[in-house]
C-alpha cells in the first residue's frame, strides 16, 4: 500500500528560512473584530521555496517518472515539457471559463492531470498531483502560526480562509500542523477554497460569498479582519467587501505590493510577524488571562 496523502506531504516538505520584508509594521487598534479570515499561501504557509536538497538536481520529469510507473502510467509524448503541457491545459480551461463570463476562474487540478495522463480521476491522479505540487511549490508553516491560531481560538474568534487552492491545500494543515482546520478552530462554512467554486482571487466572487455567509451568521463586514500577503489579490478585494485588512509582510519572498497597479485600496494594518496580529485586536500574543 502506498503512502497516504499526509505521509506524502511530510516526506517531501521540510522547514526553511523565512525573512520578513524590509518595511515597518503598522499596528493600529482595530476594535470590534469578531472574525479573522486568512489567505493561505504566503500568509499562513510559506510557499515556492525550501525544495528538498535531494530533489534539487533532478528534473520534474525525472522525479515523476518512477511515481507514474508505480501507478502504471507514463509521461505523455509531447514536444513540450511537462510544466508547459500542464500550463497549456490550465490556460485552455481559463479561456473556456472567460468565454462564459468568468473573468477570474479556477481549475480543478485533478481534472487537468486526468486529461494530461488520459486516466480517470482517482487515487493515482491525486497522488501524482500532490507529489508534483510538493516538488514545485513546497510549503511550510510560517513562524508563529500555531501560536497565533491557538491565541485566536482561545479568544473565541471565528476563523476562516479565502485562498486560491486545490484539494491538497486543506491537507497541508493536518500534515504540517498535525490538526485539521476544524480542530484548529476554523469554521468550515467560512473556509472558501477556489477549486471548490471555480472562482479565484483577485476576483470578488469568493469575498462576496464569504460576506453573505458572515452576514447570515450575524457578523458584519466591519467586524471582519482579512489577512493576506498580496495587495492586489488579498487586500484590495477584501477592502472592497468592507472588511478590515492587514497586509502580511513577514516573508519577503511572498509579499506582493503590485506597484504597477494604481487605485488599490490600502490595508488598515501591516504586520511583519504573525505574532503581531493579536495586538491589532487589543491583546498581545504573550499575554495570559
Amino acid at each position: 500500500m502506498g503512502l497516504s496523502h499526509l505521509e506524502t506531504i511530510r516526506s517531501l516538505l521540510f522547514a526553511g528560512t523565512t525573512v520578513p520584508a524590509a518595511c515597518d509594521a503598522v499596528l493600529p487598534h482595530l476594535p470590534g473584530i469578531k472574525t479573522v479570515i486568512f489567505d493561505v499561501y504566503g500568509t499562513l504557509l510559506s510557499s515556492g521555496r525550501c525544495r528538498h536538497p535531494a530533489l534539487k538536481d533532478s528534473s520534474i520529469e525525472d522525479l515523476l517518472r518512477p511515481i507514474l510507473q508505480e501507478h502504471k502510467l507514463t509521461l505523455p509524448k509531447t514536444p513540450n515539457s511537462l510544466e508547459a503541457s500542464l500550463a497549456a491545459l490550465i490556460q485552455k480551461e481559463h479561456q473556456a471559463s472567460k468565454a462564459q463570463g468568468v473573468t477570474h476562474s479556477e481549475v480543478e487540478i485533478r481534472s487537468i492531470w486526468s486529461e494530461l495522463l488520459h486516466h480517470p480521476v482517482g487515487h493515482a491522479i491525486e497522488d501524482i498531483a500532490l507529489r508534483y505540487e510538493c516538488i514545485t511549490n513546497p510549503a511550510w508553516p510560517m513562524p508563529g502560526v500555531s501560536q497565533l491560531i491557538t491565541e485566536l481560538k482561545a479568544r473565541s474568534l471565528s476563523l476562516g480562509i479565502v485562498s486560491n487552492a486545490q484539494f491538497y491545500t486543506p491537507l497541508l494543515f493536518p500534515a504540517l500542523l498535525h490538526a485539521t482546520l476544524p480542530d484548529l478552530g476554523f469554521t468550515e462554512s467560512l473556509c472558501l477554497f477556489s477549486y471548490q467554486y471555480g472562482f479565484a482571487k483577485p476576483g470578488d466572487d469568493l469575498y462576496r460569498l464569504l460576506k453573505e455567509r458572515l452576514i447570515a451568521q450575524g457578523n458584519f463586514p466591519d467586524q471582519v479582519l482579512y489577512i493576506g500577503n498580496d495587495a492586489h489579490k488579498d487586500v484590495h478585494p477584501a477592502a472592497k467587501a468592507g472588511f478590515k485588512t492587514a497586509l502580511f509582510a513577514g516573508d519577503e519572498n511572498s509579499l506582493d505590493l503590485h506597484p504597477e497597479k494604481s487605485g488599490l485600496l490600502p490595508p488598515d494594518a501591516v504586520v511583519t510577524h504573525l505574532k503581531q496580529i493579536p495586538r491589532l485586536l487589543g491583546k498581545r500574543l504573550d499575554q495570559t488571562n
